[in-house]
């Protein structure tokens, strides 16, 4: 009788340890949701320090969201990333205020290439001063932050020492995840492709010298935009404009190529095409060697390092598929920086002014200038 008065006592302590361990259990859950929430707070865009986060800015007079991306907003993994975003911009800030861009540049910021009040619908432009009558090889820059973060003024400093080396550089934003789906971002560049070409006249651009550049995420656009130039049928697939723009050379800095078929990493990266992204006629063309079934791209030039965890397999397997298809390329990896450290993910972009970002940006320009020297 004895023992089975203890065994409920033991068994009465087991449910209420469990009963505790759920509660906490439940507790974290609604402070991590509480927390999540209040992170990622939108703001109006007309608010000061606004953080380019998609899904975290809102207009009473601009609609940000397509209907395509309707339910990628609760994506558990699209909320998780949003946070995660959030705070990656405070860390850029910082080490931006660490750096001293070059000077002596002429500074065209904020021009619509799509006049529908839209704050991603806007691009910048950076030359020398002095050279407003020249015509200047120019660049044009695709910024990264995973489809879900960033602007132009992300990549500004390193526009900026594109332009010091002699360049008319075009720095272009996007609209963002999860108010729409990769395939509207795609639309979007394509739209600023025409607009430059359109209106080169203005700036001391030479159409004739054109390097299409971008990281990460933006590394994956811009290949995609070099590839519809040249192709009606993708043109007609992604609903992009013809942009009548001819490319001569592609940097991609860590591109992510391959969204869905990427390893762990396409949990993230298939969503980022929409909630049913298996229904969308683009489904099977998230990745670069799709893509290339229907045409080539220019001679290219790949960066990464060792310590790219995100993008360096990603960007020697690009490397694999363009020696494949005979397309011009060269690829280079970097170790460790002066210090002994690896090299991060986009380190040239982060760091344009450091020994090895200067190494990175001189090898792709010297690459541009060999394809497009006659």
């Amino acid at each position: 009788m004895a023992e089975a008065v203890k065994e409920k006592k033991k068994l009465s302590k087991g449910k209420k340890a469990l009963v505790v361990i759920l509660g906490i259990i439940v507790f974290i859950a609604l402070a991590s949701v509480i927390f999540i929430n209040i992170t990622t707070m939108p703001k109006r865009d007309t608010e000061k320090n606004l953080i380019p986060v998609g899904g975290m800015v809102y207009s009473d007079t601009i609609e940000y969201k397509c209907d395509s991306s309707k339910g990628i907003r609760h994506n558990p993994v699209i909320r998780i990333m949003q946070m995660v975003w959030r705070f990656c911009a405070n860390g850029d800030a910082k080490v931006h205020s660490t750096q001293t861009p070059p000077k002596n540049i002429e500074k065209k910021k904020s021009i619509p290439y799509i006049d529908d009040g839209n704050m991603y619908h806007k691009l910048d432009v950076f030359y020398p001063k002095g050279t407003e009558k020249q015509k200047l090889p120019v660049i044009i820059d695709i910024h990264g932050g995973g489809w879900m973060y960033g602007d132009k003024d992300l990549n500004e400093y390193y526009c900026l020492e594109l332009a010091s080396k002699g360049y008319c550089v075009f720095s272009v934003s996007y609209r963002l995840v999860p108010d729409v789906t990769v395939n509207e971002q795609l639309q979007d560049v394509a739209e600023a492709l025409l607009w430059i070409r359109s209106n080169m006249p203005a700036y001391p651009g030479d159409l004739g010298k054109v390097m299409l550049t971008g990281d990460s995420a933006g590394g994956q656009i811009a290949a995609y935009e070099a590839a519809f130039l040249t192709s009606p049928e993708l043109r007609d697939t992604f609903r992009v404009v013809d942009a009548g723009l001819k490319v001569h050379a592609l940097v991609l800095t860590s591109p992510v190529a391959y969204m869905k078929d990427g390893g762990a990493f396409s949990v993230y990266t298939k969503i980022q095409w929409g909630k049913d992204y298996k229904k969308k006629e683009t489904y099977e063309y998230m990745d670069l060697d799709k893509i290339l079934e229907y045409t080539s791209l220019p001679p290219t030039y790949l960066i990464t390092s060792d310590g790219d965890a995100l993008a360096h397999d990603q960007t020697h397997r690009a490397s694999e598929l363009l020696a494949q298809k005979g397309i011009k390329y060269e690829i280079v990896n970097f170790g460790n920086d002066e210090n002994g450290k690896a090299l991060p993910h986009v380190f040239s972009i982060l760091d344009p002014f450091g020994k090895s970002g200067q190494e990175a940006i001189d090898g792709s320009l010297e690459f541009f200038k060999s394809v497009t020297t006659k």
